[in-house]
């Protein structure tokens, strides 16, 4: 038998297939070197990526923008797992939108040009010193968001892009003087109203619930009252934010970090120049000649901040005889800025120079050497930086040692703590509720209490909950949710029905106050019951004080009053019951012109983000969008 084996594997067929197998493992393994792992990827919209790494920079400006502005009150939100996940889908919505906006206007075919683009940059509050754009400031503040000026440039054309194309779709919108009146009445209508409180405890000696009843109630609710399923958990946490917090930069490592980016501490060279603008006005040789005839003038000595006040189209610059800011190159259009930076000497006057402005004369006013900061002005940013760089770098190795020997050593996380030189964490009876800080993630409460997980008895894979912190868990025990004995919530469901039983009582009540009122039947008998008074509020307005703002917003949905008697009742925060009835509505005698302008600002600015919505939830609807996250 093993000899007609051994003859078979040297047969002719025999080799062919052993070739083919030794082929196909020499490709793969050819291809596992050759292979380039895939960008991530968050989102695809129409076949154009939006990377992982573009929505991480705009999660993180959104996060900081509200950060700033906000302060403690979005750290609260943000530590609300359900909030921030909301967060994270709102800014990958947003940049989808502008995706598809931004694929719109290349359809359409909308450009902006290279000076449009300077010019808003020129005039962003944000980079301007004393009323004036500050360079400085400019790359401090793109450095902070970890832009390059290239990125920014190109993020300003895509949003002035998208600027042109809403104001061609939704430019149109606008709001009636008489639409923004009439909302101005109706904010400042007031209501006179006629009311009773009616206090549930009044009504709290109701008959206890039998036996019988609380049992039938705890059969008939027995989910309500289960307790909560929990597991004892172990876990090793990587966090970067702690790493940083330990690591000492070398003042070596500081000094030798600004020699090699000496460059991004220099204030390039700044020219201060006067120019004269020839504007073109449709005859293109006659306006060169012109330019010349200044030219001419220039070079036989005329002074030159008097040509520019006389002649100069740019009228701006020439009541100040033609001087422009301070800039540095790439500012300018490069052909003016070429020839700006190729002016020798103070004084000196350039050629004709040709734009899409026209044709410039340029004069060299003063020059602004290139400096570099000193190491002591830059000192603390470095070391922040390389802080980082280096606490980053320590995350990944560490993130990527857990998760290699959580993986060997699958069922036990004490000795991954020994192999790794990590701290293993214990929390006993942790529900979904007592959940917090690393634990409370959606994605590691959803491993945690995943029965499959709890059942195999191993680490998880190593769970990355953001780009700085990764955690590996496992779970010790597990307790499922079970009902409680009916013993133990006998009190509680005596109360729930008592209780239950008032808030009714009070509701009929209530109800047989507004059958009274709508018939015309006194009152007084039915209040003298529980020893209630009618009271009674003018002028009530939207924004009052005097009622709950449920009340409130009850109150101006009831109708107005006519003949007919209407009355209502809306429950209190405290589970009482107020009986209401409007007697009056008072109208705004006048309106504000002032407070009208403002409300048809309001109206316009609503009607146009309506439309926006619309226009983005049209193009959605037309577009191939796939959700990465």
């Amino acid at each position: 038998m093993l000899e007609k084996l051994r003859e078979g594997s040297q047969g002719p067929v025999a080799k062919i297939i052993l070739g083919l197998v030794i082929l196909s493992f020499a490709l793969a393994g050819v291809g596992s070197y050759i292979a380039t792992p895939s960008e991530q990827l968050a989102a695809e919209v129409n076949g154009e990526s939006i990377s992982r790494a573009e929505f991480d920079q705009a999660y993180q400006n959104e996060r900081g923008r509200l950060e700033s502005q906000f302060g403690a009150a979005f750290s609260q939100l943000a530590a609300d797992p359900s909030y921030m996940a909301q967060f994270r889908n709102n800014v990958l919505e947003r940049m989808i939108g502008e995706r598809l906006l931004d694929q719109a206007a290349e359809k359409y075919g909308l450009r902006v040009s290279d000076e449009r683009v300077k010019s808003q940059i020129l005039g962003m509050q944000e980079f301007q010193v004393d009323g004036k754009f500050d360079n400085e400031r400019y790359l401090a503040v793109l450095y902070r968001a970890n832009l390059q000026p290239s990125q920014f440039r190109d993020m300003i054309r895509n949003d002035l892009t998208r600027r042109q194309l809403q104001q061609a779709l939704l430019g149109s919108e606008f709001a009636l003087p008489n639409e923004a009146e009439l909302l101005v009445k109706l904010n400042q209508q007031t209501r006179d109203v006629r009311y009773v409180t009616v206090p549930v405890a009044n009504f709290a000696a109701q008959e206890a619930p039998t036996d019988e009843e609380l049992k039938a109630y705890y059969e008939e609710r027995k989910n309500t009252f289960k307790t909560e399923e929990s597991v004892d958990v172990e876990f090793i946490v990587v966090d970067a934010a702690k790493i940083a917090d330990s690591i000492v930069v070398d003042e070596q490592d500081i000094q030798q970090f600004y020699e090699a980016n000496s460059r991004s501490y220099t204030q390039p060279e700044k020219r201060k120049v006067a120019h004269i603008l020839i504007g073109f006005s449709g005859d293109e040789a006659a306006d060169k000649a012109k330019a010349e005839a200044l030219l001419a003038k220039v070079q036989q000595g005329e002074d030159f901040a008097t040509l520019a006040a006389e002649s100069s189209d740019d009228t701006f610059s020439g009541q100040e005889g033609g001087e422009l800011d301070w800039f540095e190159s790439g500012v300018m259009a490069p052909e003016f800025d070429a020839a700006a930076f190729a002016l020798a000497d103070k004084g000196d006057v350039s050629e004709l120079v040709k734009t899409e402005f026209g044709f410039h004369l340029i004069k060299l006013i003063d020059v602004q050497t290139a400096q570099v900061k000193p190491l002591e002005d830059v000192k603390d940013q470095i070391s922040q930086r390389l802080q980082q760089e280096q606490a980053q770098n320590a995350f990944y190795e560490q993130a990527q040692r857990l998760a290699e020997v959580s993986f060997e050593i699958p069922d036990s996380l004490v000795d991954v703590a020994s192999e790794t030189g990590l701290t293993v964490e214990t929390v006993k009876g942790l529900t979904r509720s007592s959940a917090n800080a690393i634990l409370s993630q959606p994605q590691v409460l959803s491993q945690l209490f995943n029965l499959d997980f709890i059942a195999e008895g191993l680490n998880s894979e190593a769970i990355q909950l953001a780009d700085d912190s990764s955690v590996v868990v496992r779970v010790m025990a597990h307790k499922a949710a079970e009902v409680k004995p009916f013993e133990t919530v006998e009190s509680q469901i005596a109360s729930d029905l008592t209780l239950s039983r008032s808030n009714q009582a009070a509701q009929d009540y209530a109800d047989s106050l507004i059958a009274a009122l709508e018939s015309g039947e006194g009152l007084d008998g039915l209040l003298y019951e529980q020893n209630l008074t009618v009271d009674s509020k003018v002028k009530v307005a939207r924004d009052s004080q005097d009622f709950e703002p449920q009340v409130v917003r009850h109150l101006f949905m009831m109708a107005k009053p006519t003949e007919q008697k209407v009355a209502s009742r809306i429950a209190t925060m405290n589970g009482d019951q107020l009986v209401i009835q409007v007697t009056e509505v008072n109208e705004s005698s006048s309106v504000d012109s002032s407070e009208a302008d403002r409300w048809l600002e309001q109206l316009s600015s609503v009607k146009t983000e309506a439309s926006y919505q619309v226009l983005i939830d049209v193009l959605k609807s037309k577009a191939e969008i796939q959700n990465l996250l």
